[in-house]
């Protein structure tokens, strides 16, 4: 056991700083919130977990008849698609809401969520949780805080700490990204991916506009891959192509009943 250990260790590492900065939300003992914003409300919070020192963040979370979303968020600029991070931290709920950590995006000021972990516990609870951001043009890597949602005017709020974004080495990433080609797109019921390299053995994996999974095609070859509609809505769908545990292509397009 403990050399199947050592041998996992050096097949999967981490990068030895965090991606977020004040994930403490303090300075020297000293409530700090730099770095975050917001869009309800957030202040400091005289709580923390054991190992958090003394203050934490208190994010607002969303009403049906306020604010919404409850966010708090930090970007990251650095990052670029096909990175592949864990992400955690420390949340608790202080009323009804389910609050969670999320990977996430921005584009011209508006906040998409993609994958994350949730709790709706009223203590301390450590969250974890590995992905990548799913990014096109224009859009930049932010770590979402969400306070939660309510119906009505009364909004809940979350509280969170110690968060954390470590990239994950030795794993899936993109190093190369060789032409293709989408036609056509926009699309009502089939379409045709092109691409310059011959894949071999290759996964194609398709993602909505927020995140999640829906759609897999594997074991593909060739310079062309026929992508059928089947029951996607209308929408922005963002592609990835696999092969040998690496990502080696990322495309985009658009489903739609014309």
């Amino acid at each position: 056991m403990k050399y199947l250990l050592l041998i996992l260790s050096s097949i999967i590492s981490y990068t030895s700083f965090s991606q977020v900065l004040n994930g403490s939300f303090e300075t020297d003992s000293i409530p700090d919130l730099s770095h975050w914003e917001w869009i309800c409300g957030a202040q400091s919070f005289n709580n923390a977990p054991s190992t958090g020192g003394y203050w934490s963040i208190k994010v607002n979370g969303g009403s049906t008849q306020g604010c919404l979303p409850g966010y708090a968020y930090q970007k990251i600029t650095s990052i670029t698609y096909g990175q592949s991070f864990i992400l955690s931290g420390w949340a608790y709920a202080e009323t009804s809401p389910t609050v969670g950590i999320y990977f996430g995006k921005i584009n011209n000021g508006v906040i998409t969520t993609q994958t994350g972990v949730t709790t709706s516990a009223n203590s301390w609870t450590q969250l974890n949780i590995q992905s990548s951001f799913i990014l096109a043009t224009g859009d930049t890597a932010v770590v979402v805080l969400n306070g939660g949602l309510v119906g009505g005017p009364l909004q809940g709020y979350g509280y969170f700490d110690l968060i954390d974004l470590q990239q994950v080495t030795g794993v899936s990433s993109i190093e190369q990204k060789p032409a293709s080609r989408i036609f056509p797109s926009p699309f009502s019921t089939q379409t045709t991916l092109y691409f310059e390299i011959n894949l071999n053995d290759a996964n194609l994996t398709v993602y909505n506009s927020v995140g999640q999974l829906v759609k897999e095609m594997r074991n593909l070859s060739g310079h062309t891959i026929l992508l059928q509609r089947d029951n996607l809505p209308c929408g922005l769908y963002f592609i990835k192509i696999a092969q040998d545990n690496k990502i080696i292509a990322t495309d985009k397009f658009v489903t739609t009943d014309n």
